[in-house]
């Protein structure tokens, strides 16, 4: 079970990560708010928590700001390559 959520995860944050490459912001509002709902479903249904306990909100928290930092790295990973396409030297 544990490969599984650690997949969800990968697979979750590499959309925040895409969304942030190609600056699609709405994107990345839709990604962040699938996963925080099936984050919540895990939570409810799977560990038997009360949505707004304090576990469960700082796994909100987590998992908000695990959102936030593969958009922050997708947006410079794609800052980066358009840099390094606009600078390339053109044959004449």
């Amino acid at each position: 079970m544990v490969s599984v959520l650690i997949a969800g995860l990968v697979v979750w944050m590499s959309g925040c990560a895409y969304a942030g490459y190609k600056k699609r912001f709405g994107l990345f509002v839709i990604v962040a708010a699938v996963g925080m709902g099936l984050n919540t479903l895990w939570m409810v249904y799977g560990l038997d928590a009360r949505p707004l306990s304090s576990p469960a909100l700082t796994a909100h928290a987590g998992a908000f700001l695990y959102a936030v930092a593969a958009l922050g790295f997708g947006w410079l990973a794609g800052r980066m390559v358009r840099g390094f396409r606009e600078s390339r030297v053109s044959p004449e």
